[in-house]
């Protein structure tokens, strides 16, 4: 079976979401790359598929729960953040083995504390508290075995107050699934799956995704791309 990779984008623009792809197909010429996303956003070139979902995007957090969850796909699948780049082979069923869910597990900044004014929001619930403690699973890569998983989540998203539909969302969701107990948990190192660009992960990592997460860390994603050979 070939790997599957799965990610949501919404809007018109247009080159993070193609370096991923690229990045993807550089080291699985032949996976399933499946694009979620609403009635309007052009398809990425060299997807393989894409799914559309009526949805408010506005409530981005929601809207990629309900993405992922519509999509329905009932095999396993990587589940990703657009600002990220493929370095090496991934084969999801086998990192997934006999785990239902395989989590990004947070390793950089555990200690930091939470702003808990991060744009605008009030998260005075979390004052005093570090990122490790609060969002310990990060939602850049997410392995499923099938879209129940997802479909909890964004159940239980929808429980949660408003604020948590525009940021923060999907984290929240995917702590409190987790914390059920209904899923076999696998963990996937954010140092390997999710590593920051400008983080000293030790030399004995050898990472498979990048994640260019937050706008001073965009522009590399583009040098990285470079690197690769899979910028035109």
């Amino acid at each position: 079976m070939s790997p599957a990779f799965v990610f949501l984008h919404v809007g018109p623009a247009v080159e993070m979401p193609t370096l991923l792809v690229r990045s993807l197909r550089l080291f699985h010429p032949d996976a399933q790359v499946i694009q979620c996303t609403d009635l309007a956003t052009p398809e990425i070139s060299g997807v393989s598929a894409v799914n559309r979902v009526r949805g408010d995007t506005t409530h981005l957090m929601t809207y990629r729960l309900l993405s992922f969850a519509r999509l329905q796909r009932e095999e396993p699948a990587l589940y990703m953040d657009t600002d990220m780049l493929c370095v090496a082979p991934i084969d999801p069923p086998n990192v997934l083995g006999g785990c239902d869910v395989a989590v990004c597990n947070r390793e950089f900044s555990c200690g930091a504390l939470i702003n808990t004014r991060f744009n605008g929001l009030d998260l005075g619930e979390y004052e005093g508290r570090t990122l490790g403690q609060v969002y310990p699973y990060v939602a850049c890569a997410t392995i499923t075995r099938s879209a129940g998983f997802w479909e909890d989540c964004l159940a239980n998203l929808q429980t949660l107050h408003r604020k948590f539909h525009t940021w923060y969302g999907d984290q929240e969701a995917i702590r409190n699934v987790l914390a059920w107990g209904k899923y076999k948990v696998g963990l996937l190192p954010e140092s390997v799956y999710g590593l920051l660009p400008d983080a000293h992960a030790p030399k004995s990592v050898s990472p498979r995704l990048l994640h260019f997460k937050g706008p001073h860390r965009k522009p590399l994603m583009l040098e990285f791309a470079k690197q690769l050979r899979i910028a035109h």
